[in-house]
């Protein structure tokens, strides 16, 4: 069944956890460093390795690791490169850049009067300072770097914020509502204005006004923020109503269940507490970090992650022990493959935060992508034997086992997995689908299509399932008619996913409609054209309608893209030979 192996594996979907951004539109692109020519450099490599003939290799050096995410390297090359020529606003801008993306923020600061004299315009030089400023309680300096301006763009988005918890600071709390209400409407800002009122009210003790607006942006939401959440249920636990505040984490565990922060709100009520619990922001200080945090919530991966990277980073500035911001930071550098970041950032997180479990869990994925797969498998199943009776540790290690195609290893995992969960619910799909993909590739494939027959009961219009399972029957050559209206199915679902598509192909051919699945089999390279199963199979179609020529050379371009050697086999035999002296798959 090696085409059925080779032609399903990119459908399985990864169990490992993931921290949630909102994709956006940004409000700019931040101007990065730049420059023609490529003298001045000998040679380039990994950190550390370059050899600089003159200061402007630094530059070139500089220019060469921030474009690899090299930040610590890029801010000490851009950093030795203006010390050579400190007027230079191209080196201002670019060690001004690398130093905060390094997370090197207090260095940055001494860069911003001069970059703002550069140009005042400039919106990140300006948020540095006001955060700095906002660092050592002068909200008044604050007020005066939000009145002189200038107040267009982006900075008529950011003023307003920054005016809010200034006079927060200042206990001036009419002043610091009517700044913050200025966002209401904004298209971007309008949520985080919406998600920082209620706790700027908590933190200006206006207990009335803090609850309704609460309830405003919590109640009869399908999913509202966990922090908000946890921030009502911490208000609620202060005024000593802690069954309330006990209901309402039930409430939104049911619509989020194992969610880290509602399950840590839950142990915190069990707790015997000395002192009342802290509100989620305290202070004007935490305040803007909690809006710089949203805020990168809010741009997500609209400009590639820079935007809400650099943001997140003057939060921590701010307030060191956000974890919330750590935890989204890791996953921006986990989008950019910067595994070696993301895994220091992760073991920043505090052993006693409510994400101390996801951010080991995450910790043993970047092991294994920095190419420690064997590390990783230690270090997931200590955690499994650590906590025994929580299934997120062994899952994980039955995802990785899947990845590194060890597939008994992984069905027993998964195995181990869905016996820790005490109740199946359908959000439980995935992991009886996964244990099924690990059956079939094993050949067990009796375990294989019970488990893909659970997942369905679970899930039964996923795309995913409806597809792997028909897939596999109509290879197989079994229930041809379910399996060809399953993927049907599937493919109204999901039109624009090729992998679908050809599936259906497939599933034509199969039953003779040879000039149906040319139709279905060339929307399906059309839509993934770096497919070699699938444009083996237009090939076949080809061949079958008697267009012999272009069979032969999609077989050629599928032998171009490397399939598994099986199908290479098969593919060489049938440009050789033709289809017809070929086994039929």
């Amino acid at each position: 069944m090696t085409d059925t192996a080779s032609r399903k594996r990119h459908t399985i979907p990864s169990l490992r956890p993931h921290a949630r951004l909102l994709a956006v539109a940004a409000l700019l692109t931040l101007p990065l460093t730049a420059c023609g020519g490529d003298a001045g450099m000998a040679s380039g490599g990994p950190r550390g390795t370059y050899r600089l003939d003159s200061p402007y290799g630094n530059f070139l050096a500089a220019r060469h690791a921030r474009q690899t995410n090299d930040t610590t390297a890029a801010a000490d090359y851009y950093m030795r490169a203006l010390r050579e020529d400190p007027g230079s606003a191209l080196l201002n801008q670019g060690a001004f850049v690398a130093l905060i993306a390094d997370g090197r923020v207090a260095e940055a600061v001494a860069l911003a009067p001069a970059l703002r004299e550069l140009n005042p315009g400039e919106y990140l030089p300006r948020m540095t300072q006001a955060s700095a400023m906002m660092l050592m309680r002068d909200y008044d300096g604050v007020l005066r770097l939000v009145s002189d301006g200038p107040n267009n763009g982006i900075h008529a988005a950011f003023n307003p914020l920054l005016a809010a918890f200034a006079h927060a600071g200042k206990g001036e709390v009419d002043q610091a509502v009517a700044s913050l209400q200025k966002l209401e409407r904004h298209p971007l800002l309008g949520g985080v204005q919406a998600h920082l009122r209620p706790l700027l009210l908590d933190m200006l003790n206006q207990a009335e006004p803090t609850e309704a607006a609460y309830r405003d942006v919590i109640e009869g939401r399908e999913r509202p923020g966990t922090r908000l959440v946890d921030g009502y249920a911490r208000f609620l636990e202060r005024n000593g109503r802690m069954a309330e505040a006990r209901r309402l984490l039930d409430q939104q565990l049911a619509i989020n269940p194992d969610n880290p922060v509602l399950l840590h709100g839950l142990r915190r009520l069990d707790t015997k507490r000395t002192v009342p619990v802290e509100p989620l922001v305290s202070n004007a200080v935490e305040g803007l970090a909690e809006a710089l945090f949203a805020s990168a919530s809010a741009f997500g991966r609209s400009d590639g992650g820079e935007l809400a990277e650099l943001h997140l980073q003057l939060a921590l500035f701010l307030r060191p022990d956000l974890d919330d911001a750590r935890m989204l930071l890791g996953d921006i550098y986990e989008t950019r493959e910067r595994w070696e970041q993301a895994l220091a950032m992760y073991g920043r997180i505090s052993p006693a935060s409510a994400y101390a479990e996801s951010a080991q869990l995450r910790q043993a994925w970047c092991i294994n992508e920095l190419g420690r797969g064997e590390d990783a498998i230690r270090m997931l199943r200590r955690m499994a034997n650590a906590a025994p009776t929580s299934p997120r540790a062994i899952l994980t290690l039955a995802d990785l086992h899947r990845q590194m195609e060890r597939w008994t290893e992984s069905a027993r995992e998964y195995s181990e997995g869905l016996e820790r969960i005490k109740q199946i619910e359908p959000r439980h799909w995935a992991i009886y689908f996964g244990r099924g993909v690990a059956y079939e590739r094993s050949k067990q494939w009796d375990k294989a299509e019970a488990d893909m027959l659970k997942a369905l009961e679970l899930q039964p219009d996923n795309p995913l399932v409806l597809n792997y399972l028909g897939y596999s029957w109509v290879d197989m050559n079994r229930h041809i008619e379910r399996a060809t209206k399953m993927i049907e199915r599937a493919v109204a679902l999901r039109p624009n996913d090729g992998a679908i598509v050809d599936s259906l192909g497939w599933a034509l051919y199969r039953q003779g409609r040879y000039e149906e699945a040319v139709v279905q089999l060339e929307r399906a390279v059309e839509l993934k054209g770096g497919d070699p199963v699938i444009t083996d199979h237009l090939g076949d179609a080809y061949w079958k309608v008697g267009r012999r020529e272009e069979a032969r050379f999609q077989w050629r371009r599928a032998l171009g893209l490397k399939p598994e050697q099986d199908l290479a086999i098969q593919v060489q035999r049938k440009i050789e030979q033709g289809l017809d002296p070929v086994a039929t798959k």
